[in-house]
């Protein structure tokens, strides 16, 4: 009799086993139906049982945490053994100190290396990078880490790549990799420092079958903007370069149209030196100076004066030229300092030729009723209210359509420095040159 009832024990247990089998079974496959249902695939619902069973899901705060906590040499330490190294002091005596990237964050570590002041410092993000696709998956310790920071409506900042299984923080771009600066890669770095000036310099510097630049059709765009009722508030922005990964970059000039920000995005290879438009605003502008008509541009250097950087700047006048005095060298650096900013000129003289074959003709007719060309004064007034003898005020004066207008630019010859003073100049200045 025991032995019966041993049987039947055993075989209502398989029974209720089999029946639980086959309702998980058909939960599973119910669950499954349901997700079909709202779209996803079989693929995205084996991925999401998978991601459910992965360690390393769902754990971005872990991730940024890794980053804010990570620890790299003290900038202050790394320079001061490379300010002893130049002057052939022992840095020996110099103890390595180590921060966290989180306090040289809050120390605005980043806007002073990359003059970033006009940047408005967001939220930490990041981004699992579960990069498996096939049948056999492993769990992915990978996160890409994110500290923004805005510029009107452009987002960027440095980016790492965090292992969660091994600790290890990588640096993906050139914003990252300030904060690993050592004594090893400190020129690297400051050579990387100088990469977003140079990326814009190459964009506005490239030029079209008709031999126009991009600078050039830039400040076509904006004359013609200023010129229009309504635009009175119109201003620029600027360009803001974002290092991407490897060779590439993100140029984006910002202007404001009638209160609406205005974005012209472009990727550019260092390597390759190539140029791609990204989106309408760009495609439009690069548009522009495709469909232009092949023309000689208008040379506004003054005459005699060798437009050549590598030269000493006194050297670059005629011998008999008043620059080439003492008593002048002031005022004549001044005058240099704009006439250098190369991509600014090329760009004024295809703003005086305004699309026109006579072009030329017509320069020189104004320059021979002195409707066109430059002048330099002292700065006075409101421009000058400490009454210094380095600022001066540098314009060119000329004549477009029946219209006499003029950019002018205080210039400090001592500390090197150029300021637009009127709308023109400022939308002139900034639409070629890179305030990064």
């Amino acid at each position: 009799m025991n032995r019966k009832v041993l049987i039947l024990g055993i075989s209502l247990g398989l029974l209720l086993m089999i029946v639980l089998i086959v309702a998980v079974v058909f939960v599973v496959q119910k669950k499954g139906a349901n997700r079909a249902a709202t779209g996803m695939t079989a693929d995205q619902v084996q991925r999401d049982i998978f991601r459910a069973s992965d360690p390393f899901a769902n754990r971005e705060a872990d991730a940024i945490g890794v980053v804010r906590q990570y620890k790299v040499l003290d900038p202050a330490y790394v320079e001061a053994v490379v300010r002893a190294r130049k002057d052939g002091r022992p840095a020996a005596d110099l103890s390595p100190s180590f921060v966290s990237i989180d306090t040289l964050v809050e120390q605005q570590f980043l806007e002073k290396r990359f003059n970033m002041n006009f940047l408005r410092r967001g939220e930490w993000r990041a981004l699992h990078l579960d990069m498996d696709t096939g049948e056999t998956q492993i769990p992915d310790p990978q996160y890409e880490v994110y500290l923004d920071y805005h510029d009107e409506s452009v987002t960027v900042g440095p980016v790492w790549i965090v292992d969660l299984e091994t600790g290890v923080v990588i640096p993906r771009n050139d914003m990252a990799s300030v904060f690993e600066q050592t004594v090893y890669n400190f020129d690297q770095i400051v050579e990387n420092l100088k990469r977003p000036g140079s990326v814009v310099r190459a964009i506005i510097s490239h030029k079209f079958d008709v031999g126009i630049d991009l600078g050039g059709v830039f400040l076509l765009h904006f004359l013609k903007l200023t010129n229009r009722p309504g635009h009175q508030d119109d201003r620029i922005i600027g360009w803001t370069v974002m290092h991407e990964f490897q060779d590439d970059f993100s140029a984006y000039f910002q202007w404001v149209e009638r209160d609406e920000v205005r974005v012209a995005k472009f990727r550019f290879s260092w390597k390759s030196k190539s140029l791609e438009p990204r989106g309408l605003i760009a495609i439009d502008l690069m548009a522009a100076g495709e469909n232009m008509s092949a023309i000689k541009p208008v040379d506004i250097y003054p005459k005699g004066y060798v437009n050549n950087l590598h030269i000493p700047r006194t050297e670059r006048w005629p011998r008999d030229h008043s620059c080439r005095k003492r008593e002048h060298r002031q005022i004549c650096t001044a005058f240099v300092m704009v006439l250098e900013q190369q991509e600014f000129i090329a760009a004024m003289g295809w703003l005086l030729t305004n699309g026109e074959a006579d072009a030329s003709h017509r320069f020189e007719k104004c320059n021979e009723a002195r409707l066109c060309g430059w002048s330099m004064d002292e700065a006075s007034g409101e421009l000058n209210p400490g009454n210094r003898e380095d600022l001066f005020e540098i314009r060119y004066r000329y004549e477009l359509n029946d219209r006499k207008q003029s950019v002018s630019f205080l210039v400090d010859s001592e500390k090197e420095t150029i300021t637009p003073l009127d709308k023109l100049s400022q939308w002139a200045y900034w639409s070629v040159t890179p305030r990064t």
